[in-house]
């Protein structure tokens, strides 16, 4: 990253804001990053890789009347100490239950964009699991029509409980 020289009198808020700016970062992922490291330092995670899922999302009418595949992965931030100290799921987050709610989302929900799609996993995990403090969706699109050899177009979201 290039030096960036700041105002002599900027607050520290100033500062992340010039910064964020200068280097593009998402308010979104700055407000997670600050509530990983500030407001809760033991967040932990799951982290959920590869979930193939067929649904029938896109932009072209073919995508939605045939389906495709889509790959999504997740981190799931929480605390997971008690889960860990008493070995009782109750205490955690059912990793194969939310595999089975994104499924079941995506299967009976249609969107353009997977920007969409990601959106409302997010807001779904974040709605239905109240120790979920944040969550990293990615969804993959393998075949995805663009007409060039790929292995595949995707997008990757943090959102964070407000």
């Amino acid at each position: 990253m290039p030096e960036m020289e700041l105002p002599m009198h900027a607050t520290e808020a100033a500062d992340a804001s010039l910064i964020r700016h200068e280097c593009a970062l998402p308010a979104v992922r700055d407000r997670l990053a600050r509530r990983i490291q500030h407001d809760s330092p033991h967040l932990d995670r799951i982290t959920i890789n590869g979930l193939e899922v067929f649904a029938n999302h896109g932009v072209y009418p073919a995508e939605n009347e045939l389906g495709q595949k889509f790959v999504v992965s997740l981190t799931l931030f929480c605390d997971l100490r008690q889960a860990g100290e008493h070995d009782d799921l109750d205490a955690s987050i059912d990793y194969g239950a939310v595999c089975h709610e994104v499924d079941a989302y995506l299967r009976e929900h249609t969107f353009k964009l997977i920007e969409a799609a990601a959106e409302g996993v997010a807001g779904l995990l974040l709605h239905r699991h109240s120790a979920l403090a944040a969550v990293r969706v990615k969804i993959e699109k393998p075949w995805a029509p663009v007409g060039l050899p790929l292995t595949s177009c995707a997008v990757e979201i943090e959102r964070a409980r407000v």
